[in-house]
């Protein structure tokens, strides 16, 4: 789609880009579909949530990653899944 006014521009060649986690929006959606299933709330084991696994399978999944940039790709990832059964 493209937007007309110059203030598009500055967005594509990222003057007014803010986040700084670019190397985390690459594996954003791979880390959805890796944690979908902790997030099922079909899924439980004992009636408790199994998403305090999902984080772990992010660090096993991207070995790379720091602490620090598996807590934000956890957090978006969380908040999509939180969000996506209430149609956003």
């Amino acid at each position: 789609m493209d937007i007309p006014d110059s203030s598009a521009e500055g967005v594509a060649d990222g003057l007014n880009e803010r986040r700084s986690q670019h190397n985390l929006r690459l594996i954003f959606d791979a880390a959805c579909r890796i944690t979908a299933p902790f997030f099922d709330t079909k899924q439980s084991w004992g009636g408790s949530s199994l998403t305090m696994y999902a984080r772990q399978a992010l660090r096993e999944a991207y070995p790379e990653l720091t602490q620090q940039e598996v807590a934000i790709l956890f957090s978006g990832v969380q908040r999509f899944h939180r969000g996506a059964g209430k149609g956003i």
